[in-house]
Parts: structure tokens; sequence; C-alpha cells
């Protein structure tokens, strides 16, 4: 693959840069707060098909402890359906992990 080299060196072309974040649904993914409004803490399942047979993961976020052991953030899972191919993100309970995972 090859770039096209940029023969005009001003800046007139260049986009501002702007260190503003945009605005997602996703933006509190990783923060432990539920990204769906209604603060739905559950397995992934997708809501149109009813069954989590055809859930990919694309992320998880584990959750995190306290030093006396109890839940500080729960753990957040973002998937789609590959059947209708609808994306969901939310925050999963404690004790849910993905299929083979583990720490080590």
């Amino acid at each position: 693959m090859t770039t096209a080299r940029n023969i005009h060196p001003g800046s007139a072309h260049a986009r501002p840069y702007s260190n503003a974040r945009p605005s997602t649904r996703q933006n509190t993914l990783g923060t432990g707060h539920a990204s769906v409004h209604s603060g739905y803490v559950g397995k992934p399942t997708c809501d149109k098909c009813r069954t989590d047979e055809f859930v990919y993961l694309e992320s998880y976020i584990p959750p995190t402890y306290r030093r006396d052991g109890t839940v500080a953030t729960l753990g957040e899972v973002a998937y789609t359906c590959t059947r209708c191919e609808d994306f969901s993100a939310h925050s999963v309970p404690a004790t849910w992990t993905p299929p083979g995972w583990y720490l080590g």
C-alpha cells in the first residue's frame, strides 16, 4: 500500500485539533457504570433473538475488588449478535465471566 504525499506544506487543508472526546453510547465503558440508561446488569443475551447463541464478545472488562473482597466496580461487556447484527454494551454480574476466561 502506498500513501499519497502532501505537496502543500501549508495548514490550509489540515483539520483543526480537538481534544474533546466524541459522545458515544459507549463512553461509560470501563467506568463501572451501566452503559445503558436503564442501568441493566445481566448476562450477554441478544434482546431481539432472545438467546446468547449468536453473541460475539467485542470486549470484556473484569470487575475490580476492594481490599476487603467486596466489588468496587462491576464487570462490563460489549457484544454483537451475529444473527441480527444488534450491538449492546452493559455491566455484568460480578460472578459472570466469558467462557474460558481466567485471570493469569
